[in-house]
Formats: structure tokens, sequence, C-alpha cells
């Protein structure tokens, strides 16, 4: 049974203004700016010929599950693959430099780039 495109609508909405922001992600790549372009806007009041919603009813479950977290609760990381044996702090590393990356000025980010290049010991 199908919902009416107004619920479909409003359950979008939601999830929208509760998806967490990609910082390291270009804004027209992300889901947000995705939806929002993609979808028509929700009119005041009921139109003469009702469309379907754009989006399927499993797609929306979809999306809220991922909101909520459900498949890394329901399937956790074994701590072998979260922490590799060749270099336990991979993972952290790579948090680190996501977080540090979108706040860097350009004089940072020239100095990273070089700083790749010359490794000094």
């Amino acid at each position: 049974m199908s919902k009416s495109p107004q619920t479909a609508y409003t359950r979008i909405a939601q999830i929208l203004q509760k998806w967490p922001v990609d910082h390291v992600r270009p804004e027209p790549v992300s889901i947000q700016h995705y939806l929002r372009t993609h979808l028509p806007k929700a009119q005041g009041g009921l139109s003469e010929s009702p469309s379907p919603s754009p989006i399927s009813d499993s797609s929306i479950n979809a999306l809220n599950s991922l909101l909520k977290d459900t498949y890394s609760q329901r399937y956790p990381l074994s701590r072998k693959l979260r922490f590799p044996a060749s270099k336990p702090d991979h993972y952290d590393v790579l948090l680190k430099e996501f977080e540090e990356a979108p706040t860097r000025t350009w004089f940072q980010r020239i100095q990273k780039r070089f700083g790749g290049f010359l490794r000094l010991k």
C-alpha cells in the first residue's frame, strides 16, 4: 500500500534535516543537494492530479535505516578489520585527516602536499 506523495515528501524532509553534513565532499554531490534538486517542491494543499512519489517507500526506508545507523549496529566490524596488524592506527589517522582537511588554509594545504613529496627521516 503506497502512501500519499505529501507523506513521502514529509518523510524525506525529516531525513534531510537529520542527515549529517559531509565537510570533505563538495556540496553539489551531497545527498541533501541531490534530494533537494531532484524532488519537486511539495505544493501546499491538495493537487488536482496526485502524482506518485519520485522515490519509493523502500528507498525512503533505506535512507532512514542508514540515518539511524542500523547496519553498523547489526553487523559490527571485527577488531582485526578495524585495527589491522600492519598499521593499527591507520583508520584513526584517516579520520583525523578527514576532520582537519576542511579547516586547512591554503598555505597548510600546500605545506601538506610538499610534505608528502619530501619524506625526511
